[in-house]
C-alpha cells in the first residue's frame, strides 16, 4: 500500500520533473535558433549556459530519485522490479558522463568550426530524446508499481 510518505516522495519528483521539462525545452528552443545574423559564439554562449542549468537540474533529479526517491519507494512495492530500476539507475550514470562533456567540447569551439558545433548540438538533440524516453519508462514503471495497486483490476 502506497504511504502518506510515499506520496510526497513521489510528488516531489513530480514536481522537479516539471521544472526540468522547462529546461529541457529551453534547451530545444537554443538548439533549433535559426538567426542568421547572430553569431555563431552568440549560440555557443547560450547553450553552454542553458546546458549548465539542464546538468544542475537533471543531477538534482537523478539525486532524488536514487537517495530514497522513488527508485527505493518502486521496490518496496514491487520487488521484482529490480532490473527496471537498475536499468533506470545505469541510465542515470550514462547521462552524467555524457552531459559531462559538452561544456569542455563548447569551450573549445571557434567560430569557424560549424561542423563540430552541428555534432555537438545534435549530440545535445539525443540527449534529450534519450532523457525524454528514460522519463517515460519511468512513468510507466510508476503506473505500473502504485496505479495498479491501489485496485485498478477493473
Amino acid at each position: 500500500m502506497t504511504t502518506t510518505q510515499d506520496r510526497s516522495i513521489l510528488s516531489a519528483a513530480a514536481l522537479e520533473h516539471a521544472v526540468l521539462e522547462h529546461i529541457k525545452q529551453a534547451l530545444r528552443v537554443t538548439l533549433d535558433w535559426q538567426a542568421p545574423e547572430v553569431s555563431m559564439p552568440r549560440k555557443v554562449s547560450s547553450l553552454q549556459f542553458t546546458i549548465k542549468s539542464l546538468q544542475r537540474h537533471l543531477e538534482r533529479v537523478m539525486s532524488v530519485e536514487e537517495e530514497g526517491g522513488y527508485l527505493a519507494v518502486v521496490l518496496d512495492a514491487k520487488p521484482q522490479f529490480q532490473d527496471r530500476v537498475n536499468a533506470l539507475a545505469g541510465d542515470h550514470e550514462s547521462f552524467r558522463k555524457r552531459m559531462k562533456r559538452f561544456a569542455p567540447e563548447l569551450n573549445t569551439l571557434n567560430e569557424w568550426q560549424e561542423d563540430n558545433f552541428a555534432r555537438v548540438c545534435d549530440d545535445l538533440r539525443q540527449l534529450l530524446s534519450d532523457i525524454d524516453q528514460h522519463d517515460r519508462d519511468e512513468v510507466q514503471l510508476l503506473q505500473e508499481s502504485f496505479v495498479d495497486e491501489e485496485g485498478g483490476g477493473g
